[in-house]
């Protein structure tokens, strides 16, 4: 049972999603009541979790608009196969400006809570400072989203008045460094770990965000051009030994094991009431016997081959991939689907591609989607990798080998008979090790709404390089037919566009002020 379920709330004077509908009349009490107490504070709070986990963010689109166009995955859906697929969106596609709108939604509430907040005494100073670390720490995570999606975007930290509401798009520093002030004052105001409710962002979730944040800012620069790496080590560093890994990978997607684990740093929280579409996405439209769900994102075969390449007998291959799975007909008939690598032949719907195992339905002959389970946002394998990575880049890989190590052992013991894939690495250059681990982000997280970040903070050569080239060489594809998408080399994929119908509303946004390329 969840400790708490999401609250629908419209609490702003002026929720930010476009400036053509900047406004929701509110429908529950007034500010005064909501921010007289405690418990009227958190109803607030709840709304702004409420905004993370809407279909339009967490929920489905943010995977939608960022799996689809990180160059990784491929849909059953026949639509997308054309557009962010094939990484030919347009400003007016549908994931483009649900994200947008479901993000400043979320920036809108927390911006209500910390004003009224900080007017007011609600009589218990630790649990008021922790609802706006709580608050500091979403708004910085909806910015870090739209900065790295859209680049340049509008900057609001106040509840908007008619004369501020349509607000010009502010440099990508600037909303850096409000991302960063942001995360600073959650780090002191949240709860440590020990007492905080499950389920909520601790000061070590702020930590961790900022080393990210500090990791994208570095971007390609090595640790003698940036002080950016020491900076993401600084934060990253005070989470180390603060969790603990799951001692069996495939438990991290186990809908009765994977909510709020030891290993979990932030998620987003769900339960079949408000269910996150994890089923619905990413299991087979004909996968259950209520054919209720979707199959809307799916590995491309690269992330299998490269995988298996690597470590071959690998125990998160059979938790990371699904590649045979039961077919449920109309008539209630069923049958054995085998996919790639055992299909090998291309432009067949069910077969071409491996499903992610990782939120496939385990119960198929449910008739619905609902889940329980959580989208963990952040979690300790993650942050270990993220030091290792770092390590390397300020003092090459001796010292580095300690943390990626760990996540190695995790994935050598996460079997029955424990395996001797994948082993810990020793003997690379620096250079070797900057190759290996950004792959093996993509081994240990595929599918955890990370991708389209990792790949694309090193840069456009990069991710050409180390998406693209690779997608479009590899041998297994027949670009001649449907299903297979070839992608285009165009450096205007590092953005998404500035959504159309924010700049058909916003007189302060024009057409001259969109992404390039688009």
């Amino acid at each position: 049972m969840k400790l708490f379920k999401y609250i629908s709330l419209s609490i702003a004077l002026g929720f930010i999603g476009f400036s053509c509908t900047l406004e929701e009349k509110p429908l529950f009490p007034s500010a005064d009541n909501l921010y007289s107490s405690v418990e009227g504070s958190h109803t607030v709070l709840n709304g702004c979790y409420s905004g993370l986990a809407d279909f339009n963010y967490y929920g489905a689109d943010f995977m939608h608009l960022t799996y689809f166009s990180s160059g990784l995955f491929t849909s059953n859906r026949d639509a997308s196969l054309v557009d962010i697929i094939a990484l030919q969106q347009t400003p007016s596609l549908n994931f483009v400006e649900n994200v947008w709108r479901a993000s400043y939604r979320v920036v809108g509430r927390t911006n209500d809570l910390l004003e009224n907040l900080e007017a007011v005494e609600l009589g218990d100073e630790l649990e008021q400072n922790n609802i706006m670390g709580q608050a500091y720490f979403i708004r910085a995570l909806a910015y870090f989203n739209l900065v790295r999606i859209y680049g340049d975007v509008p900057l609001l930290t106040k509840n908007p008045t008619l004369e501020t509401m349509n607000q010009p798009r502010s440099e990508s520093s600037l909303v850096y460094d409000q991302i960063i002030t942001d995360l600073e004052n959650a780090k002191v105001k949240l709860r440590a770990a020990e007492t905080q409710m499950p389920g909520r962002p601790n000061m070590y979730a702020a930590n961790m965000l900022l080393a990210k944040v500090y990791m994208t800012l570095a971007g390609n620069q090595s640790a003698g051009q940036t002080n950016y790496w020491q900076m993401a080590y600084d934060e990253a560093i005070e989470v180390y030994e603060k969790y603990n890994l799951v001692a069996d990978y495939r438990k991290l997607f186990e809908e009765g094991t994977a909510n709020n684990t030891p290993e979990s740093i932030f998620e987003i929280q769900g339960n079949v009431e408000n269910t996150l579409r994890l089923h619905q996405l990413f299991t087979p439209s004909n996968g259950n016997a209520g054919r209720s769900v979707w199959g809307r994102i799916k590995p491309n075969i690269e992330c299998y081959d490269m995988h298996v390449a690597k470590y071959p007998d690998d125990p998160r291959h059979p938790a990371t991939f699904m590649t045979e799975w039961t077919k449920y007909a109309a008539n209630g008939n069923t049958s054995t689907v085998k996919t790639y690598p055992t299909w090998t032949k291309r432009n067949n719907k069910d077969k071409s591609y491996p499903w992610l195992d990782k939120y496939y339905i385990r119960e198929t002959t449910r008739s619905s989607y609902d889940t329980n389970m959580n989208f963990v946002v952040l979690r300790y394998a993650d942050l270990l990798l993220m030091l290792a990575e770092i390590e390397n880049e300020l003092n090459g890989p001796d010292n580095a080998y300690q943390y990626v190590n760990l996540v190695l052992a995790r994935a050598r013991n996460s079997a029955d008979i424990p395996s001797v894939e994948p082993a810990d690495w020793s003997g690379l250059s620096q250079e070797e090790f900057r190759a290996d681990i950004m792959f093996e982000y993509r081994f240990e997280l595929l599918g955890e709404g990370h991708e389209w970040f990792n790949d694309r903070r090193r840069g456009y050569e990069y991710f050409k390089t180390n998406v693209i080239d690779i997608h479009n060489n590899h041998p297994g594809y027949d670009f001649n037919v449907k299903r297979d998408v070839f992608l285009p080399d165009n450096s205007r994929n590092m953005l998404m566009p500035i959504p159309q119908a924010e700049i058909t509303g916003n007189p302060n946004i024009t057409q001259d002020d969109q992404n390039p390329g688009y």
